[in-house]
């Protein structure tokens, strides 16, 4: 087997200095872009390989000369009202594991509000770029296929689930196809066969239709008398989630409503004697309800983990080919779902 090729043997073919080589390898900004696609090319002719001892050693060293509280990973908020998602437990807990995450691997996550007055992404941009901050994580914005303009050829980038569509960043989010598809098959081995489908139509884009997209093919598979029409809301309404219940007569409930239990009541409904129900979210306010965990914890550390490796990479603006991480929730019983019906 031929001997590795050294970073100094790289750096004669290419009669430049190892430093350079070093940083065409990393896309850095001080080389420019013709050197560095050269560089690359050579690397990649000659079968070069970097050392991953010395690429850990190089990182570890970095890491200790920065100043206390480490670099700064950009939260930008871009909710019309400043952190109105501070009281709910998923984006909280989102928050946090991409906060301890940043803190564990040398970082600081830090809160920008994107509707600040006279702020604009051009101008945040500015701010930090004149910070030193070149890293950024987008938080879900309130609808789903929305945009965010920024000079994303300063940053690093991650964008956090799919409720952003422009520009096509890497993201990392909940696998929802398959919390839903989990969600169904837990039910159908329970004994639940006419499964309904109560949702918002703004939720369900949010989830890019996954939602919706795994009843459909779900409903494929099973009789058409066992079909249950999906009832998509623009609002949440009692009187007409009761009407469709009692048309549909569903057997189980999928919905991401916390509050099911409570208009169920007031239509007579008990749950789970009369009507299953299970959530695609569980939020932990109802710790006895059925469901999806979606690991919201670790939907934040991966976003840390992925937008610090393109830190590390030098790896920014736009990407050619974007990449998605899903982190798949598991299922948890619960009061709202019978077990019994699996004796049918």
């Amino acid at each position: 087997m031929a001997d590795r090729v050294s970073m100094k043997e790289l750096a004669e073919q290419a009669g430049v200095s190892r430093m350079t080589v070093s940083r065409a390898l990393r896309n850095s900004p001080a080389v420019s872009k013709s050197t560095c696609l050269r560089i690359q090319a050579l690397a990649t002719a000659l079968g070069y390989r970097p050392d991953p001892l010395i690429q850990r050693l190089t990182s570890h060293l970095a890491e200790s000369h920065r100043q206390n509280g480490g670099h700064v990973i950009a939260w930008v908020n871009a909710y019309p009202d400043r952190r109105p998602w501070a009281g709910q437990i998923p984006f909280v807990s989102i928050y946090q594991g991409a906060a301890a995450r940043a803190q564990k691997l040398g970082f600081h996550l830090e809160e920008f509000w994107l509707r600040e007055p006279g702020m604009t992404g051009k101008k945040l941009s500015r701010i930090l770029y004149q910070r030193g901050i070149e890293c950024l994580l987008l938080a879900p914005i309130p609808k789903g296929a929305g945009h965010l303009t920024m000079d994303w050829d300063k940053f690093s980038s991650v964008a956090i689930g799919a409720s952003m569509v422009f520009p096509r960043l890497h993201r990392v989010g909940s696998h929802h196809h398959h919390a839903a598809r989990e969600a169904i098959r837990q039910l159908y081995r329970r004994g639940y066969r006419r499964l309904g489908l109560c949702v918002s139509k703004e939720s369900n884009l949010h989830v890019d239709h996954c939602w919706l997209e795994a009843m459909a093919y779900h409903q494929m598979q099973t009789p058409r008398a066992n079909w249950v029409k999906p009832l998509l809301q623009t609002q949440f309404s009692d009187k007409d989630t009761l009407r469709w219940l009692k048309k549909e007569r569903p057997d189980c409930i999928l919905s991401q409503y916390e509050w099911m239990p409570d208009a169920l009541a007031k239509g007579g409904y008990r749950v789970p004697e009369d009507v299953a129900l299970a959530l695609f979210s569980l939020d932990y306010v109802r710790t006895s309800m059925a469901g999806i965990d979606q690991g919201f914890k670790t939907i934040g550390e991966a976003a840390s983990d992925l937008v610090i490796g393109q830190y590390y990479r030098n790896e920014k603006g736009v990407p050619l080919t974007p990449h998605t991480v899903l982190i798949e929730g598991r299922w948890v019983d619960g009061a709202t779902v019978s077990r019994k019906r699996a004796e049918a």
